[in-house]
C-alpha cells in the first residue's frame, strides 16, 4: 500500500494540549509532537509538532486544508507558509524496511511508532527548509550593505538594523537547537532497534545534520559581519561625539574671547 505524505508549516508555535482538544482521539509521539486521527475510518491522521509543522498521513488536499484551518483558528490564525512543504511516500507490506530516494519501504504495516518517527523527521525537514529560506533572504539583504561599503566607502545602516540582524541570528540558533529538537532522539528509539535504525536512515536521507551545519555557517558569517558593522557604527558615533565636544569647546572659547574683547 502506497501512502503519500505531505508536511506543511505554520508561522507559529502550537500549544499541543489545545490542539488535542480539537481531536479527541490522539496518541502522544513525544514531548514535542502528537498524532491525531482525523476521520472515523482510522486511516487519515495528522502529526502536529510544537514548532508548527503539520504532517498529513495520508495526504488529502481537501481534508488537509480543512484541518489546517481548524488548527489555525485555535492558534490565533497564524499564516501557513505556502513557500515550503515536504513530501514523502511510504510503501507498506514490503519484504524489508529500507529508505529509497523518495520512498520508504516498511516490512509490514505502519504502526503508530513508525508514523511518529517518520512524521517527526519530515516535520523537522520542512521546518529547516523554512529556516534555510529565511537565512538566505537575510544574507541577500546583508549583501546590499556590503556592496554599499565596497562601492561608496560608507555604511548606510542604522544601529537598529544591525541589532535586528544579530537578534535574527540568535533566534534562529535557538530554534534549531531547542525548538526543533534535532539532536534529541525519540524515546522509542531506545527501546526498539528497528525504529532506531529507521530514525538514523531518515536522518541521513533528509540530510538534517548537513543542513544544520550549513545554516550554522551562514549564521556565523552573518553574526561576524554584523558585529564588525556594529563596531564601525560605534566608532562613527564616538567620533561624532568627539567632534561635538570639540565644536562646543571652540564655541565657548569664541564667546569668551568676544566678551573679553567687548570689555
Amino acid at each position: 500500500m502506497r501512502v503519500p505524505l505531505r508536511a506543511w508549516l505554520l508561522e507559529a508555535s502550537l500549544d499541543l494540549k489545545k490542539v488535542q482538544g480539537l481531536f479527541p482521539d490522539h496518541v502522544a509521539c513525544g514531548g514535542d509532537s502528537v498524532l491525531l486521527k482525523l476521520e472515523n475510518d482510522g486511516v487519515h491522521r495528522i502529526c502536529v509538532t510544537s514548532f508548527g509543522a503539520l504532517v498529513f498521513w495520508p495526504f488529502d488536499e481537501e481534508l488537509a486544508r480543512r484541518t489546517a484551518r481548524r488548527i489555525q483558528e485555535q492558534a490565533g490564525n497564524p499564516s501557513l507558509e505556502e513557500a515550503v512543504e515536504d513530501r514523502l511516500v511510504v510503501v507498506t507490506g514490503q519484504g524489508e524496511t529500507k529508505v529509497l530516494f523518495n520512498e520508504i519501504w516498511l516490512a509490514g504495516e505502519a504502526t503508530p511508532d513508525h508514523v511518529c518517527v517518520i512524521s517527526g523527521l519530515l516535520a523537522q525537514s520542512v521546518a529547516l527548509e523554512s529556516m534555510e529560506l529565511k537565512v538566505d533572504e537575510a544574507l541577500d539583504q546583508f549583501q546590499t550593505y556590503v556592496r554599499d561599503v565596497r562601492e561608496r566607502g560608507r555604511v548606510r545602516l542604522s544601529t537598529r538594523k544591525v541589532l535586528q540582524s544579530i537578534g535574527f541570528a540568535m533566534q534562529t540558533r535557538q530554534a534549531v537547537l531547542n525548538d526543533l529538537a534535532l539532536f534529541d532522539r525519540p524515546d522509542i528509539t531506545w527501546e526498539r532497534e528497528d525504529i532506531e535504525q529507521l530514525h538514523r536512515w531518515l536522518h541521513e536521507h533528509f540530510e538534517l545534520g548537513d543542513r544544520v551545519r550549513s545554516i550554522g555557517r551562514k549564521l556565523d558569517f552573518l553574526a561576524d559581519n554584523t558585529s564588525l558593522l556594529m563596531d564601525v557604527l560605534s566608532t562613527r558615533k564616538f567620533l561624532r561625539l568627539e567632534w561635538a565636544i570639540v565644536i562646543l569647546i571652540a564655541l565657548e572659547l569664541l564667546v569668551f574671547g568676544y566678551w573679553e574683547a567687548m570689555r
